[in-house]
Order: C-alpha cells, then sequence, then structure tokens
C-alpha cells in the first residue's frame, strides 16, 4: 500500500517572512569537550559561546570524525568520509582535494534559496587548483588560508605566506571570474582577530553598514567562520596569556591552550554582538561546532580538554569524536540540552532542508554522485522538537570503517554506535598518550560538575584499562550508561558484537580506499607579481591567474608521490608540533 503524505510547505519553514534565516556557521579548531564552561568546566570561561547553547540546543551526543579535514569534508559535502576517502588531513603542498564532482553547502543553499555565501578561515580541503579553493566551490568571498597549520600571525606555512584574500565576480562583471590576493598586509596581525574584523564587516554589509565595499545583496548570507583557534603552533597575545598564568598547574601548554580559546570566544562574542547590532539576530541560525576532540596529555604537543571523555583528537574514543556543538536561532527552542544523536554529515541536509522548507533532496543537483547509506540525514525535526528523546532521525553513528587493512597508516580503526552500544576496534593511529582519561592541569577534576558526567558512573572506572585495550579484539561498550567507556561488555554479549560486526559490514561494502592525488601541486609565486614592494613568496594554485606557467611545469613532477608523505600522521607528542612554539604574541 502506498500512503501519501501531504505537508504543507508553510508549516516546515522555522520564519514567518518570505526570505529563510541567515546562517553563521561557526567552527572551532582542536577545541576539546571541556573546554568550554557550558560543559560544566570553568578553568577558561566560555561566555560567548555559552550563550549561542543558552539560546538554543546544547548537542551532548554530537559527533564529528577524529580529525581536521575528514570534519570539514562532512561539513561542507554531507558525505560520510567512507564515501569522500579523506580519512586524514592533507597535508600542505599536496595535490589533494575534496572530490570536485561534489556539490558543496554553498552551492546547496544558492540553489535551493539564492543565498550569498561567504567564507572566512581556514579550508583545508584542496588548493592545488582554482576549482579547488572555496571560491571554487561556492563561496562568493574567502579570507583566510588554505592549508591545515600555520603561524598565527606571520601566516606563514612551510617557507610560503598563506593568507588569501579571494572573490568570485558574477558573469557579466568587467573584473575577472576570480580574484586571488594574498593579504600581505595581514602579516602581523593575529589570526583570530583577522578572522573576526572580516565576519563582521560582512555582517555590517548585510546589514547596510557597508561590509565589503558597498551594501552586500538583500538575499540571505551563509557565513562560515572556521577560525584557526586553538590548533597548534600554541600563541596567542600577552594579555589572555597573563590571565591564566598560575591558573594551569606550570603547564605552558595548558595555559597558551586556554589563552587561545579566550581570545576564540572573544571573537564570537564580536561575530554576535555584530548580528544584534544590524538587527540580523532574530533572523539567524548561528551554530557552533569543533571540527574533532581535542588532542590531549601532550598529543601534537598540546593539551586541550576532553575530561571525563576517553580520548582525543586522533582517536576513535568519545574524547575523539564528541564534540562542542550548539544551535540556536528561528524554529529552534532555547535552553534545550539533548543527547540525541547528531552527525556532522547532517549539516548540509539539516540545513538545506530548513532554508528550502521542503526536503533537502529536492535540491540535489541532476547528475551528482548518489548518497549512500551512512551520508547525513535532515536533523531538522529534531532541532525543532528541541532534542526530544527519540526526536534524531538517526540511531546510528558510524564514526569510522575501512575497505581494507586497518593497520593501513591513514586508519584510526573501525566504530559505530548503534541504539546504546558503540563497538569499537583501534587502528594504527591511535596515539598512546591520548589512551585513558586525562584531566587538565590546575583543574581538580574531583571538585568540578562536568555536564557529561551523569552519564559516567566513576564506579566503573576501577580496573579500566588503559593501554591497549580494543587494539586486538573488538570491544563494547554502553555509551548512553557509559559515555566515559570505563567498562567492556564485548565478553559479556556477544551476540550484541556479532549484530553490531553485521551492520559494520554493511558500511564497510560502500566504504571506498584512500583519495588520491590528482594534477599539479599547488605552488609558491613572488609576492612582486601582486605589487613591487611585496616581498616573499605565497601559495598559490598551480592554474591560478598570477601562477607563472613555468612553476606548473616544475610542480606537476612530483605528483606521483605516494603514500604517508601526502597525509599528516600524528602518532606521537611530538609528532606535529615541530613547526610549532609555544609563546605569546604582539
Amino acid at each position: 500500500m502506498t500512503v501519501l503524505c501531504v505537508v504543507s510547505v508553510l508549516s516546515l519553514l522555522p520564519f514567518a517572512t518570505s526570505r529563510p534565516p541567515h546562517i553563521v556557521f561557526i567552527v572551532s579548531d582542536d577545541l576539546g569537550f571541556n573546554d568550554v564552561s557550558f560543559h560544566g568546566s570553568n578553568q577558561i570561561g566560555t561566555p560567548n559561546i555559552d550563550a549561542i547553547a543558552a539560546d538554543g540546543i546544547t548537542l551532548m551526543n554530537y559527533h564529528v570524525q577524529p580529525v581536521c579535514s575528514p570534519s570539514r569534508a562532512t561539513f561542507m559535502s554531507g558525505r560520510h568520509v567512507i564515501h569522500t576517502g579523506i580519512y586524514m588531513p592533507f597535508r600542505q603542498g599536496t595535490p589533494l582535494r575534496l572530490n570536485l564532482s561534489y556539490s558543496l553547502l554553498p552551492q546547496y543553499l544558492r540553489r535551493c534559496c539564492n543565498y550569498s555565501s561567504h567564507m572566512v578561515g581556514k579550508w583545508h580541503l584542496g588548493q592545488n587548483v582554482l576549482a579547488a579553493l572555496p571560491t571554487g566551490r561556492g563561496f562568493e568571498t574567502y579570507l583566510g588560508y588554505w592549508s591545515g597549520a600555520e603561524d598565527y600571525v606571520t601566516h606563514d606555512t612551510l617557507g610560503a605566506y598563506d593568507f588569501n584574500d579571494d572573490a568570485r565576480h558574477e558573469a557579466g562583471s568587467a573584473a575577472a571570474e576570480v580574484t586571488l590576493r594574498p593579504a600581505v598586509e595581514l602579516n602581523g596581525t593575529y589570526s583570530t582577530a583577522a578572522m573576526t574584523a572580516r565576519a563582521v564587516r560582512v555582517i555590517e554589509g548585510f546589514g547596510g553598514g557597508g561590509g565589503l565595499g558597498g551594501s552586500l545583496p538583500r538575499r540571505p548570507l551563509f557565513l562560515y567562520l572556521p577560525y584557526q583557534a586553538v590548533h597548534w603552533p600554541l600563541e596567542a597575545p600577552p594579555q589572555y596569556v597573563d590571565r591564566y598564568r598560575g591558573r594551569t598547574g606550570g603547564d605552558t601548554r595548558r595555559q597558551l591552550v586556554c589563552a587561545m580559546a579566550k581570545a576564540l570566544d572573544d571573537g564570537v562574542g564580536q561575530v554576535t554582538a555584530a548580528l544584534k547590532r544590524r538587527g540580523m539576530w532574530d533572523d539567524s541560525l548561528v551554530l557552533f561546532s569543533s571540527d574533532n576532540g581535542g588532542p590531549t596529555n601532550g598529543n601534537e604537543g598540546t593539551w586541550s580538554s576532553n575530561f571525563p571523555l576517553r580520548g582525543g583528537k586522533n582517536t576513535l574514543w568519545e574524547g575523539g569524536t564528541r564534540v562542542v556543538g550548539a544551535v540556536r536561532g528561528p524554529g529552534i527552542p532555547r535552553g534545550a540540552v539533548s543527547y540525541e544523536k547528531f552527525h556532522a554529515t547532517d549539516w548540509l541536509p539539516t540545513l538545506v532542508a530548513m532554508a528550502s522548507g521542503r526536503p533537502w533532496t529536492a535540491s540535489i543537483p541532476p547528475g551528482e554522485a548518489p548518497y549512500l547509506e551512512g551520508d547525513g540525514v535532515d536533523n531538522w525535526p529534531m532541532l525543532r522538537a528541541g532534542g526530544a528523546p527519540g526526536s534524531s532521525a538517526r540511531d546510528w553513528l558510524l564514526y569510522e570503517v575501512h575497505p581494507g587493512d586497518r593497520w593501513a597508516p591513514h586508519s584510526h580503526g573501525d566504530a559505530l554506535v548503534l541504539g546504546d552500544l558503540k563497538l569499537i576496534r583501534t587502528g594504527k593511529v591511535n596515539p598512546a598518550e591520548e589512551d585513558g582519561w586525562h584531566p587538565p592541569p590546575g583543574e581538580d577534576s574531583t571538585a568540578t560538575r562536568y555536564a557529561v558526567g551523569e552519564r559516567c558512573d566513576r564506579s566503573l572506572r576501577v580496573g579500566a584499562a588503559e593501554a591497549g585495550q580494543c587494539a586486538e579484539e573488538y570491544c563494547l561498550f554502553n555509551v548512553t550508561a557509559d559515555a566515559c567507556e570505563y567498562h567492556d561488555l564485548a565478553a559479556e554479549r556477544p551476540a550484541d558484537v556479532a549484530r553490531l560486526l553485521r551492520r559494520l559490514d554493511r558500511f564497510r561494502a560502500t566504504a571506498v580506499p584512500v583519495v588520491r592525488p590528482e594534477g599539479c601541486e599547488p605552488v609558491r609565486v613572488p609576492n612582486s607579481r601582486w605589487g613591487a614592494g611585496f616581498r616573499g613568496v605565497s601559495w598559490q594554485p598551480c592554474d591560478g591567474p598570477m601562477t607563472p606557467p613555468g612553476l606548473t611545469e616544475v610542480a606537476s613532477a612530483g605528483r606521483e608521490r605516494r603514500g604517508e608523505d601526502l597525509f599528516v600522521l600524528v602518532r606521537g607528542s611530538g609528532a606535529a608540533s615541530q613547526s610549532g612554539r609555544l609563546e605569546s604574541v604582539a
């Protein structure tokens, strides 16, 4: 029997006006689950991020991928890493990129609802050709860096400048189709401040304040704001560093992370203040997310806090994938706290459905590669319901699975949640120093009321294994009652292990191998090509308008590189921090 369900489009819309709400998507880099005060820890103090949660929903069971590029690919594409092949972060200077055939979130929002999309911050989804850049994937303007990590002040990575101010011009414009320009005037400006200033400028343009050289189009705004903070290198302005002197148990790494997180929170406050000042706050959906769990206990030479969750960045433990998430705006109840399941892949279908007032699949372009089981789902009904029990469109969460050897260099392992139960077996990328539970230096964990602590029975920790558990055999945890993964149930419940393995194998059947390089490599171009007085070199795409043809030919000679040198593979405490430094910056 076929049942036809007819729903009024107006009933799906969260807003009373004819125009969809503005969308501001803020992302932090490497922020730990308990580096925000609304999760219980007051070591840093994050009133502005807290305010987003208080005005909407706190997502307590919100998951991303355990590391950078994979999460950003899911935000933008709505596709799981098992289908993009992006299991690990891209290394600077490589011809890796998110599949150019995929339509991304800004393109969907333009197609469905005529959004004007602007990006400020870290990209990390490809930089070797124009089509891989933000302005090639649907954003009209872009300020930020294309790579994965760089100096916060000099904006240097591997000997070249990476901080661009780019624009895509409408067809028929007198300007070239795309303008790429190294923002050399920002050499010496702390990135959090530079990104905040540009985000405020974009908002002021939509609010009628002139913005980017004049009032921007009277269309709904999509602003994607992925900050650099609090990723290494650990650098912060001295006034923030001084604020945490003597408060982190003598650990300089933790002190710097606290300072960087505070500067980030202040930046978020300036962005939300601009929305209010320009009369856009009530008509804006504002969401905040981290890109992965925080690297902890010295991993990558830094110290974010996910405590009391187990593990951190680069792992499939809850501390690696369960992250800070909050969203507020029209149609979303205020002050809700939800443990319903939500995944990073859900943002694309959820936001498109919200904005269009119809099933998000109606906006899929002709010829788009099919979406498969494991990709994102529309969870707008869950958000409208305040995350009430049973409101999520998913009873499962796929963390990671691989088509071949889980001990491959790019594998964090296999993990899946189905209902209350989590099946996990770790892979080659699983830093030993993060295994276990690590309260941050300077914080009394026994006197701190962690929000997730209500889901962690500390009596179960007695006798809990820390080193090497789940490396050879699958473990099973009830992450509803035991979110801290203290007690392995595998030996007690073999039938459940077998049941989850069958479901995991369904996902494995559609998993693709790791993404491979395509085309020539990004190149270093002399800054003098943009002005006689500009010194140094900048990273640019090999087919960029200012890239000399000879450079492309030289770069192409390296395109056959294969293996680990294409990805950032972190296995030890100092593996990723060799280019960083611990210091205050003016």
